[in-house]
């Protein structure tokens, strides 16, 4: 009877680790998606960020207020 019991114990125990190897493969695997696509979102903005500097009106020196003496 204890070595029935024991064998249940075993196989209950492989099966939930056989559940969490592919909960971590999946999760890894949406963890590398998401990675692209920060990467992708990141090189957007600088992009974004480069191009809204390189487009900025510049200021007319008449249009700068004279220090105060």
């Amino acid at each position: 009877m204890e070595t029935d019991a024991l064998e249940d114990r075993v196989s209950e125990l492989e099966t939930v680790l056989t559940f969490q190897e592919q909960a971590i493969s999946s999760l890894s695997d949406e963890l590398f998606v998401q990675q692209e696509k920060l990467k992708d979102m990141d090189r957007t903005l600088k992009a974004v960020v480069k191009s809204y500097r390189e487009n900025l009106p510049q200021a007319l020196p008449e249009d700068e207020v004279p220090p105060h003496y």
